[in-house]
Formats: structure tokens, sequence, C-alpha cells
């Protein structure tokens, strides 16, 4: 073991300077620049929205085309998605380390469900792909008491294959499944077998000898009764990481939503205490009319993805009855039985509130009894077009879905569960910049 700050962290790098991060327009394009230090970082897309700010036409437009990297890559980065979904994560990897100079590639993306790992494995390309719960991909114990720094047996990847991959990752990130712990889940919160999947983080860091860690999860994981992030924490430490958390609100990052998630980041080359450089990309927040009225025409193969669900005749009635009278949250004598007297949360069956970013998105978007997600102005829910673009997905996107047969379930999955790709801006620039 290491015993001093400065034996741990050698190479604290260009962080230690407050950095600048700016947007300005040039002809077609608009930029993201970010100066730290001696070194600057820049990236691109096509201005769509002329008359916006700068910082909101560079976000819009993300949704509307690809970015592209200013920097010049200079290094590689290997890095392995657990519980990877349908690539939300990925994305925002990909896209911060070319940001950031670094050439990314995906060594292995791992996830229980086929349709989101199939378009995560569509899009980037993995060098190993499993379809199986993660957990069964490593074998390790734990003392849940937390009277034990470290695991009980030391951590072994069971995949041949992936055990190769040892001392060759930069980077590991994922989202083990929330629902044991989420606010929305009122039978089990705070104590469920799946809060234990929280462990397969560091499990596969510590076999795979994996130097930098980003783990996403809801808010309040730090409540879980079974002290996972307390347990995970004083795990890392003892093998030399440095580790911080973090709760950042999807909306401060260009995200027209106000989801608020918990990030531990964790590191073995430099401090994690980075809170200086994550809030350098802090901005004023993005609408759900500024990001989803007005989108552009998108192509015939994809027209699917701007079709709402088709709704029971009392769920018609329901959102007519907010528009013809214009409120935002149905009235108690005008919901279900089931719905009534404080049984559910206030937001099911409420209308949108245009002028603000969205609340949290989840895989329930297609129903109006599972929160607030019938539109502002049409009688209707919102589409998975509108959906993915509050969760960060830009358009393009869902092209590589047109040949894996999704159905819409697959998508309300795929979109509910995803963490907003320009989320990891921050995180990655802490670890990496």
């Amino acid at each position: 073991m290491l015993n001093t700050q400065a034996d741990l962290f050698d190479d604290v790098g260009p962080s230690s300077f407050a950095p600048n991060v700016k947007f300005y327009k040039d002809g077609d394009l608009v930029y993201r620049h970010m100066t730290l230090g001696e070194t600057t970082y820049s990236e691109c897309v096509s201005s769509y929205y002329k008359f916006a700010s700068e910082r909101d036409d560079f976000f819009l437009s993300y949704l509307n085309g690809s970015l592209t990297a200013k920097t010049t890559p200079t290094k590689k980065l290997n890095y392995i998605d657990l519980f990877c979904g349908g690539g939300g994560l990925s994305l925002g990897v990909q896209n911060a380390a070319r940001f950031l100079g670094y050439s990314p590639k995906l060594s292995l993306a791992a996830d229980i469900d086929k349709h989101a790992l199939g378009l995560t494995s569509a899009h980037f390309k993995p060098v190993f792909a499993r379809n199986k719960s993660v957990e069964e991909l490593v074998r390790y114990e734990v003392d849940l008491t937390g009277e034990n720094s470290n695991f009980l047996n030391a951590p072994l990847v069971t995949d041949h294959q992936i055990k190769e991959l040892k001392g060759r990752v930069d980077l590991l990130v994922g989202g083990p499944p929330c629902q044991g712990h989420s606010n929305l889940n009122n039978k089990t919160r705070r104590f469920d077998p799946r809060n234990l999947l929280y462990f397969v983080m560091p499990a596969f860091a510590v076999a795979l000898d994996i130097p930098n860690i980003i783990i996403e999860n809801v808010r309040t994981i730090n409540k879980a009764s079974e002290n996972v992030v307390e347990i995970t924490k004083n795990i890392l430490e003892y093998h030399g990481y440095s580790v911080s958390e973090f709760i950042l609100t999807a909306s401060d990052f260009g995200v027209a939503q106000s989801r608020t998630r918990h990030f531990l980041i964790a590191s073995k080359r430099r401090s994690t205490d980075q809170s200086i450089i994550i809030n350098s990309f802090k901005g004023s927040p993005i609408s759900f009319n500024s990001a989803c009225v007005n989108m552009p025409v998108i192509p015939d193969g994809l027209s699917f993805i701007e079709e709402a669900s088709v709704l029971s005749n009392e769920n018609q009635r329901r959102i007519n009855f907010l528009h013809d009278n214009d409120f935002y949250d149905l009235p108690n004598f005008a919901r279900p039985d089931c719905h009534q007297d404080g049984t559910t949360y206030q937001s099911v069956y409420g209308r949108i509130k245009g002028d603000l970013p969205m609340t949290t998105i989840t895989t329930g978007f297609g129903s109006p009894g599972r929160g607030r997600y019938i539109h502002p102005f049409e009688r209707r829910p919102i589409s998975i077009r509108e959906a993915g673009r509050i969760q960060a997905f830009p358009d393009w996107y869902w092209e590589r879905a047109i040949d894996l047969g999704l159905s819409r379930s697959n998508f309300q999955k795929i979109v509910g569960d995803a963490v907003p790709s320009l989320i990891v801006y921050p995180l990655m620039a802490a670890l990496f910049a």
C-alpha cells in the first residue's frame, strides 16, 4: 500500500488549473472550447439554431447532428461498459474522449437485455459483447457489515477472453440496475438484492486492474440499507484509488431534463476531487420546448420514432381534460382510484411544462399513468423521438435500430434506462483532462 497523497497521485496534470469552457459560432458551425492550463480542447457541430445563444445552439444542434472533435488525438482509451443498456453512457464516453484528445475503443459491452446490447454493439463495435447477467462474469465476496475494507476473496473474472484484458483497460463505466433504491419503487426501496450489483463495478476494476472508474446510479443510492456506496469506497481506497462522489443534475450540462444522478468516480492516477472542473461545464437549463418543438424533418425510415403510444379512451379523456382546462396536474377526482388520495406521485397523469426542462424520463414514458409525459400542446404522450432527445440521444442514433427489429417496448426500456450522454463530459474531464 502507498502511504502518502503524493505517492498516490504523481499524474495530477493540468486538472489543478481552473478550466475555461466557452461556446462560439464560426460560420455554419458552433463550437465548444475548453482551456485547461496550457492545453485546449475543442469540438463543433453544424449550427441549426442560429438565433439561439451559442451554448443553446450547440446543445440543441447536437440533437440534430454529429459532433466533430477538433482536438488532435494523441492517446488511446480502452474502456469497458457494464450494464451498458442501449449505449447512452458509451455515447458520452466516446464523444468526451475525442474532445479530450483520445481515440476511444470499447473493449467489452455487457448487458442482460439482448436488444439494448445489440444497439450498443451496432454503434460502438466492442471487442467482446456479453449478453448475460454481468454478475456471472466475475466472482467476489463482500463483507456487508463494512468491517472489512477489502473483498473477502480476491475478485476473479470467470470469462477467459475477458480475463485477458487485465492491465489493458483504462476506464470502467457502468450504471448498475437502480430499481432497488429508486424513489419510484415503493415496495423494496432501500433494500433489494439488485442493490448488491453495485459491487460488480469495484470487483471488475480490481480483478482487471482498471485505473479509472465511473459508476452511475440514482441519487438515493447512498441511502441504500446495504451501504453499497460506502463499502465500495472503502474497498477502492484500500486498493489505492482516490474516490469522490458527485450529485449531478442533467439540466446543468445541456440536457433538457432535470434528472439528478449520483456518480462515484475513482482513479489510481490522479486525485478525483475535481469539483472545479465539473462545475466549469455547468450552464443555464434547456427547456422541453427548445429540444422538442419545431424539430427538423427526419428520414422516412425513422418515422416510427415519432409515433406516440395508443391510449385507452379513458386516458385520452384525461388528456383532453388537462388541455381543455389548461391544467398541468390532473385533479384527484379525475384520477383512477389507484392514483387518488396521495397513493401515487403528483406528476402521474401530468402535462409537461414546456418552458422548463422535463422531469425524469423512465421506461414508462409512453403511458400518462406513469409520470408527467403528456405533451404540452398536443393531446398525446411524448414520442420515442422526443423522449430520446430529452435523454440526449441525437435523432441519428436510432438509424442503427432500423435493422434490429426493435419493438416499442424495447425502445422505451432503452431510452428510459439510459444515462444522458452529455452528463458524462465533466466526469471524463475530471479523470482525463
